[in-house]
């Protein structure tokens, strides 16, 4: 939407559900004032259906959506767009993805990278939340850029543990500021940073900057270069004690086995990484984030069974583990325990209606059962909630075959 006379001149607009942004009175004169025509409800002829930001109305919408409407929107005469996009046209805001929060599975499709390296990366603090629903982090546009460079500086060849404890090191330099603004080049698994005409690496040395023109190796969202485009020798010290003798296994920490299990699942060795899991369970005890840990690699290796298990475990451990849940249902839904799957995304949404990525799975799923009018809901609320994502237009494209 490039033009707003283009989108509004002349055009039927209703605004469905409360809005975030504007009171309803201001929103339709600010449509009035640019050519458009707001209709108090939704009724005949309609050019522009405008989701709400912050509420969907009580009303069915099924039964909101009208026969004439949903016609319109099949043939293309009708448009749904969200509320942020429509002020991003007026200049109500400036950037429509400064208003959007991103779940970890949101911005692992944006990025086309595996959703457990974001988990992995925001369990080692080299992402941070906005805020935290029931163990599920949300992330800003910020945070993507961040994410974006570190699935960059990866590509290159480092290693997540190296970034985490090299950029510790730099504290002092890069203070306060984004990831995206640090001018750092990869040489091998060693991260430097540009000053000056010199690179400082993380012990404080000054290196001299022998090639400013450092080729770009910006990943372009590419899923299949989120992996490191060279393979490096792996010489990380919890890999070396992975090999130690059994003696010396015994005098290992949680923290030393928790780094071997996840450097070994970055390499790779699912197996071995699960074997650590266990041995953490069975020395330490239980806990749901361990569980769902496993499961996740337990689901990585095709044992859907026991990753369904685990993720049991989890819920069991603690009800409120959303994303647990949410993962739950997607294990049942891909081995076509529909109806399960169902409980198990509504249990989700009972914590958090707002949880984007299980309202897309749940529509997806009664889709299947034939339950078309309760999945319209929840694409329409899918929506509403995640304008920006990267499903966005398969939830159009849905809505527009009602």
């Amino acid at each position: 939407m490039n033009d707003s006379a283009s989108i509004l001149t002349g055009k039927r607009i209703v605004f469905v559900g409360k809005l975030g942004a504007l009171p309803r009175k201001d929103a339709m004169q600010l449509v009035r004032e640019h050519g458009g025509n707001p209709l108090e409800r939704l009724a005949g002829e309609v050019d522009l259906v405008i989701i709400g930001a912050d509420e969907l109305p009580a009303e069915d919408l099924s039964d909101l959506l009208s026969e004439s409407i949903r016609c319109g929107l099949r043939e293309g005469r009708t448009s749904l767009i969200h509320e942020h996009e429509l002020w991003l046209q007026l200049g109500v805001v400036d950037e429509a993805s400064s208003m959007q929060l991103y779940t970890p599975a949101m911005m692992a499709g944006l990025l086309r990278t595996p959703v457990r390296n974001i988990r992995r990366w925001y369990r080692m603090g080299l992402l941070s939340s906005i805020k935290v629903v029931h163990r599920l982090p949300y992330f800003n546009f910020v945070q993507v850029q961040n994410a974006k460079q570190l699935a960059n500086w990866i590509a290159r060849g480092a290693h997540p543990s190296d970034i985490k404890r090299q950029l510790t090191n730099f504290a002092p330099w890069v203070e306060n500021r984004s990831l995206m603004e640090l001018d750092l080049v990869v040489d091998g698994r060693r991260l430097l940073l540009r000053h000056g005409e010199q690179l400082l690496g993380a012990n404080g040395q000054l290196h001299l900057d022998f090639d400013r023109t450092e080729p770009d190796a910006t990943i372009g969202f590419d899923e299949e270069r989120s992996q490191p485009a060279v393979t490096l020798p792996f010489h990380s010290s919890a890999l070396v004690h992975a090999h130690s003798s059994e003696n010396d296994v015994q005098h290992w920490t949680r923290e030393e086995m928790l780094q071997a299990a996840e450097e070994l699942e970055d390499a790779g060795k699912l197996e071995q990484s699960i074997g650590w899991y266990r041995i953490i369970l069975a020395r330490y005890g239980i806990t749901p984030e361990m569980c769902f840990q496993l499961a996740e690699l337990l689901y990585r290796t095709g044992d859907n069974s026991a990753a369904r298990e685990r993720y049991y475990n989890a819920i069991e451990l603690d009800e409120d583990f959303i994303e647990a849940r949410a993962n739950l249902g997607c294990v049942l839904a891909e081995t076509g325990q529909t109806l399960l799957a169902i409980a198990a995304f509504q249990g989700a949404l009972s914590r958090d209606d707002r949880y984007p990525d299980v309202h897309y799975h749940l529509a997806k799923c009664l889709d299947e059962v034939a339950d078309g009018e309760q999945a319209v809901r929840h694409w329409i609320r899918f929506l509403q909630l995640s304008p920006q994502s990267p499903w966005a237009e398969e939830a159009l494209d849905r809505l527009g075959r009602v």
